[in-house]
């Protein structure tokens, strides 16, 4: 009996049982589809490294013989070291793309993972193994011969394997701005293929269970190397970047379906709390027949159970098999895994539970309340609440207001609960779409703020690292341009430290230096300029003192920081040339910009880049982030009508007497419509003023915790905020509109009869 009453309410009520299960599911879909990208990436990158046993740190150097070599061995805080000679060498086929070729005395360290072919024989002198997308690209195959070029030297070698290195989830050559494997790839060889017996071997791989820092400090009172470069591996180029574009997507997908949750449990407490308490009477009907509280309990605490369980499952299913499976073509077009697969994390069940045990626990409580009494007093109406007159009520005002705001004002009064949840759940809605707008913009501005407001060159020549100061200085001359350095540099302050970049440059006008608004700001010609990004992260300002040092050399430098500027992508420290000579660092240019159109090539030039190839770069670079912005906005949206379609039906099932009554005492239906829909929106309006500061200051956190490389700026702009205001202000009167609809429906006798059941 209790069964078939259960689908006799829901028949009746279908579209406020329909709003939980579409909540619970749109919920727990793009909490655990989001969330399951960004953590099957991490748990897929980690195995990678875990099973090829990534180095935890390198150390580059010019002299790494066998007596460093034993030194480091000798350490108690080394496990494992191996030593390589990487070289960067061209192969002889059409484009001229760079491989990296690594002479490896053994492959136990950062272990090159064979997937076609053999695996690496050491004492094979004429193979070679081959990065498998750039023999993809080439049409490589085993078997296959291969000759690159180095230092006049042609090394002839044969194909005998194809892989994936942990040191190249990401990889990017000089010649391009974002990976090409037409362009670059890696190569692995055995130390008995090198042309001669004594190889200088530049790179040492070590394993140790000593943090980075405590690890060269040993390093340094043991070994003594001067002039390297130490590298940990969170600041490995590969790992550095790859983790950069995680924590973007962990960030992304895990504060915004937060406040999904937040929204969703608020709304499915008040439906399932409001949907009981209407069936006060009819409990009071079963305990006369003999139904027992604890059998009522059961029955009605399965209304949630039953479409949060099936929403919360299907939405968890669905979304971690689907969601993240948008995304990876993108991903996998820039960074290279051995597999793409979604990951699965114990928080997304227990969301769902969370989402589960609320509903059944404020329907346990709802329900407890009502059953405790007795039959005789549960059938009996619940006695009106009785509010006194206001302060407004009381003024001069009160009596110049017409019925209509009258009316309203004393209805919110009365339902002061369901007048809060439907103000909370538009500040919800308001802030969900203002993070999802407002991560649109910061990704948008990032690009209008980098290739429009600071950078104004037209061409971008890289230099060659070998490039002669003299051809550095003809080829500037020749297309009138201005020499950029930019180098790696080490960077602490307040016992943390950063991998960021030195920027060398005087004055000109193809760059304009910004400040957090993107106004154009002028840096100090004889002072040391930090990115606002590196000040937050070391917890310095304007004034403070930061210690830096380039990498591979030993000297730290101590700067007091003169200005704070702001950057989308390149943080770190800005100075001008002249400041460079003064601190004794050798100026070497990196690149040179220019105003003109530049083509053709130049002695010294490896690459050169438009401004469209940069833009275009840029966009490549952030398909999967404005991806996922999009799915977060789409459900934005809807989760937004689905509340506010379920808040509409609930405060028009609680007022359907008083409209009843209403229209007992001869008001129009037109009249009563214009009174309902007037207070909705009157509570949106509050709503979304309260929602869009809270909006902007939610989307902060948010856009500061995406990791150490873009800076997004975050100012309030008023087409975000209008498309907001339209969303909520237009879903509120749609959903009103259509509910008032049902003001003409109303059968007074019926609604009427309603007061006394």
């Amino acid at each position: 009996m209790l069964i078939r009453k259960m689908l006799r309410d829901m028949k009746e009520h279908k579209m406020q049982f329909i709003s939980i299960f579409l909540m619970s599911f749109l919920t727990l879909m793009i909490y655990a589809g989001v969330g399951a990208e960004a953590t099957g990436i991490q748990q897929t990158v980690d195995s990678f490294y875990q099973d090829n046993n990534m180095a935890d740190i390198w150390v580059y150097s010019d002299n790494i013989n066998n007596t460093t070599l034993d030194k480091i061995k000798n350490m108690d805080s080394t496990d494992d070291v191996e030593r390589q000679l990487v070289i960067s060498t061209t192969a002889e086929m059409d484009s001229n793309p760079t491989v990296k070729l690594h002479y490896i005395e053994s492959n136990k360290i950062s272990k090159y993972q064979a997937v076609e072919g053999q695996n690496i024989n050491l004492d094979d002198e004429d193979g070679i193994w081959m990065d498998k997308r750039f023999a993809d690209a080439h049409n490589l195959k085993i078997g296959d011969n291969i000759t690159l070029k180095y230092n006049g030297l042609n090394i002839e070698k044969t194909i005998r394997g194809l892989g994936y290195s942990p040191e190249y989830v990401y990889e990017q050559s000089d010649e391009s701005i974002i990976p090409d494997f037409k362009l670059q790839g890696f190569a692995y060889a055995s130390y008995k293929a090198y042309p001669t017996d004594n190889i200088p071997y530049t790179t040492l791989l070590i394993k140790t269970k000593d943090t980075p820092e405590k690890y060269q400090g040993k390093l340094d009172d043991n070994v003594k190397l001067k002039n390297y470069t130490f590298l940990p591996f969170k600041d490995h180029t590969s790992v550095l970047q790859f983790q950069s574009e995680i924590d973007q997507h962990k960030m992304l997908g895990s504060m915004f379906p937060v406040i999904f949750v937040v929204v969703a449990l608020l709304t499915l407490i008040t439906t399932m709390t409001r949907i009981v308490s209407h069936q006060r009477t009819q409990i009071g009907t079963l305990k006369a027949l003999g139904f027992s509280n604890k059998s009522l309990i059961y029955h009605f605490i399965s209304y949630g159970l039953y479409l949060t369980v099936a929403g919360s499952v299907l939405g968890l299913v669905i979304g971690v098999n689907s969601l993240p499976y948008l995304f990876y073509p993108s991903m996998s077009s820039f960074y290279t895994l051995p597999v793409w697969k979604s990951g699965f994390d114990i928080s997304f069940v227990y969301v769902a539970l969370l989402l589960i045990v609320i509903s059944v626990l404020f329907t346990y409580l709802s329900t407890k309340n009502i059953v405790r009494q007795t039959p005789a007093e549960t059938l009996e109406p619940k006695p009106p609440k009785i509010s006194g007159n206001s302060i407004l009520e009381k003024t001069v005002i009160w009596k110049k207001l017409g019925f209509n705001a009258r009316w309203n004002i004393r209805d919110i009064k009365r339902n002061k609960i369901r007048s809060l949840v439907t103000v909370v759940s538009i500040i919800g809605c308001t802030i969900l779409l203002i993070s999802a707008f407002g991560m649109s913009d910061g990704m948008n501005d990032l690009k209008t703020w980098q290739y429009g407001t600071i950078n104004h060159y037209e061409t971008q020549l890289i230099i060659e690292e070998n490039a002669t100061i003299a051809q550095v200085d003809d080829v500037t001359k020749k297309v009138n341009g201005t020499q950029i350095m930019t180098k790696p540099i080490e960077i602490r302050a307040n016992d943390i430290k950063k991998t960021v970049n030195l920027n060398v440059y005087n004055d000109t006008s193809l760059i304009t230096p910004t400040d957090e608004k993107m106004k154009a700001m002028k840096l100090p010609h004889d002072g040391v300029t930090l990115t606002r990004k590196t000040a937050e992260i070391l917890g310095v300002d304007k004034g403070d003192s930061i210690q830096w040092r380039l990498y591979g050399e030993d000297k730290w430098i101590n700067s007091i920081i003169d200005e704070i500027n702001a950057d989308p992508s390149n943080q770190g420290i800005t100075i001008s040339q002249d400041k460079s000579d003064k601190l004794d660092i050798n100026f070497t240019p990196t690149m040179i910009v220019t105003r003109n159109a530049v083509n053709g090539s130049y002695d010294g030039i490896s690459a050169i880049f438009t401004i469209d190839d940069l833009q275009k770069s840029w966009d490549d670079m952030m398909e999967s982030g404005n991806l996922l912005i999009a799915i977060l906005l789409i459900f934005a949206l809807l989760l937004s009508i689905v509340m506010l379609y379920g808040l509409g039906i609930l405060s028009f099932t609680e007022v359907e007497i008083d409209l009843a009554t209403l229209k007992v005492l001869g008001f129009t239906s037109g009249i009563i419509r214009r009174m309902f829909l007037a207070q909705h929106i009157f509570l949106a309006s509050i709503g979304f003023i309260l929602g869009v500061p809270l909006g902007y200051k939610v989307l902060r956190v948010i856009m500061d915790s995406s990791g150490d490389t873009f800076y997004y700026p975050i100012n309030y702009n008023l087409p975000t905020i209008m498309i907001t205001f339209v969303c909520v202000i237009g879903l509120t009167i749609v959903v009103n509109l259509l509910l008032s609809r049902k003001i003409k429906e109303i059968d007074m006798v019926e609604s009427l009869k309603k007061s006394r059941e």
